[in-house]
C-alpha cells in the first residue's frame, strides 16, 4: 500500500485525501444521526407500550399494515438519503481534488522543467511572475529566479576565472619556451647567452609559482577553510609584517591593543597591499602603513603617493584579476589576485575591507578587523 501511494502523483494524491475527507465526515454524520434516530426510535416506542398498557393494546395494533412505525420508515430514508447524497459527494470531492491538484501542480512542472533545462546546462531560462497568482507562489518564483541569475553569475565568473588564469600561466610558459628555443637553435651557445636566458627563465618560473601559490591560496578560501585564530598584540604584529614585506614601507602610528586573527592570514593581507601600493607609488614613491582602534575594530591603512584608484574601479580593484593598468601590472609580475585574496581573508575574518582617496595623495586602501581590546 504504502509503495502504491508513493507511486501517486500530487493530483491521485489530492483527489484520494478529498475523497478520504467527505468519506470521513459523512461517515460521523450518518452515525450520529442514526444513533440519534434511533434514540428517538426508543423513547417513541416507550410511550407507545405506556400508552398501549393504559388502553389495554397492544404495540403493534397501533402501527400501519406494513409493520414498520413511522419512525423507522423515516430512518430507512434517511439512511438512503445519505448514500446517494454521499456517493455524489464523493465523487464531486475526487473531482475537485484532482482538479484543485493539476492547478497547483501547474506552476510546480514549470519548475521542474526550467530546473531540468538549467540542468543541462542552459542557465538563461526564467519562469514569469504571474501577476494573479498567490502572494507565495510569486514569492517562490522571484526566490528561484534570484537563485539562477546568482547562478548565472557565479558560472560567468568561473568562466573567466578560468580563462583569465589560463591566459596568466600561458604568458610565462611561452616566454620560457621562446627563450629555450632560441637557446636551443645555437649549437655553440656563449656562456652570457645562457646565464640571459637563465635569467630570463627564472623570473618567469617565479611569476608562476607565485600565481600558483595565490590560486591555492582563493581555492581554500573558496572552499570555506577558517582562519586560525590566536591573539595577538596588533601594534607588534603589524609592525613585524610591514618590516618583512616586499615594498620597503614606512611604520606610521599604531594603535595599541589585542586582537585574535591568524597571523599568517593577516599578515600576507598586509604584504599584498603594501606590495600593490609600492607598485603603484614607483620605487621612489612613499608607502605608509597605520592603524588606528575605531568602535571596538582596528583599522589598518595603506597609504601611497602614486596615481591613486579612480572612484569608478574602487570596488572593481578587489576581483579577481582586475587591473587598472594591465600592462603596467602584468611588467611587474602581478596577476591582479593580491587584492581579491585580501578581500576574501578580511571577510573570512569577519571584517572589511575598501579603497579611498589617500593623505599622501594618491590611493589608501583600509581593512577593518573586528574585537580589538584594550
Amino acid at each position: 500500500m504504502k509503495a502504491r501511494w508513493e507511486r501517486l502523483g500530487l493530483r491521485g494524491r489530492l483527489a484520494l485525501s478529498f475523497g478520504a475527507i467527505v468519506v470521513a465526515a459523512f461517515a460521523v454524520v450518518f452515525v450520529t444521526v442514526r444513533a440519534q434516530m434511533s434514540h428517538e426510535q426508543t423513547v417513541i416506542n416507550r410511550e407507545e407500550e405506556r400508552e398501549a398498557h393504559e388502553s389495554g393494546a397492544t404495540p403493534g395494533e397501533r402501527h400501519d399494515g406494513d409493520g414498520e412505525s413511522p419512525i423507522e420508515d423515516a430512518q430507512s430514508d434517511v439512511e438512503k438519503t445519505f448514500l446517494l447524497v454521499g456517493a455524489a459527494a464523493l465523487v464531486a470531492a475526487l473531482l475537485a481534488g484532482y482538479l484543485v491538484a493539476a492547478r497547483a501542480a501547474a506552476p510546480l512542472r514549470r519548475f521542474a522543467a526550467t530546473a531540468a533545462e538549467v540542468d543541462a546546462g542552459d542557465l538563461s531560462p526564467r519562469i514569469d511572475p504571474d501577476p494573479a497568482a498567490a502572494a507565495e507562489l510569486r514569492a517562490l518564483t522571484d526566490s528561484f529566479n534570484l537563485m539562477l541569475d546568482r547562478l548565472e553569475d557565479a558560472f560567468a565568473r568561473q568562466r573567466g576565472f578560468v580563462s583569465d588564469a589560463s591566459h596568466e600561466l600561458r604568458s610565462p610558459l611561452t616566454a620560457i619556451r621562446g627563450q629555450i628555443e632560441v637557446l636551443a637553435r645555437d649549437p655553440d651557445p656563449e656562456a652570457a647567452d645562457v646565464r640571459r636566458v637563465e635569467a630570463a627563465t627564472l623570473a618567469e618560473l617565479a611569476r608562476v609559482e607565485r600565481l600558483v601559490e595565490e590560486l591555492l591560496a582563493l581555492a581554500r578560501l573558496d572552499e570555506g577553510v577558517g582562519p586560525a585564530r590566536r591573539e595577538l598584540e596588533a601594534a607588534a604584529f603589524l609592525r613585524e609584517a610591514v618590516l618583512t614585506a616586499p615594498g620597503d614601507a614606512e611604520v606610521g602610528e599604531l594603535a595599541a591593543g589585542r586582537i585574535d586573527a591568524d597571523p599568517e592570514m593577516i599578515g600576507r593581507v598586509v604584504r599584498n597591499l603594501v606590495e600593490n601600493a609600492r607598485r603603484h607609488a614607483g620605487a621612489a614613491g612613499t608607502v605608509r602603513v597605520s592603524s588606528a582602534a575605531v568602535g571596538g575594530r582596528l583599522r589598518v591603512d595603506v597609504d601611497d603617493d602614486g596615481p591613486g584608484i579612480p572612484p569608478a574601479e574602487r570596488e572593481r580593484v578587489f576581483d579577481r584579476f582586475h587591473r587598472s593598468e594591465a600592462a603596467r601590472a602584468r611588467a611587474s609580475g602581478g596577476a591582479g589576485l593580491g587584492l581579491a585574496i585580501a578581500r576574501g581573508i578580511v571577510e573570512a575574518h569577519g571584517g572589511s575591507i575598501g579603497a579611498a582617496d589617500s593623505p599622501l595623495g594618491g590611493a589608501r586602501v583600509s581593512f577593518e578587523l573586528p574585537g580589538l581590546r584594550r
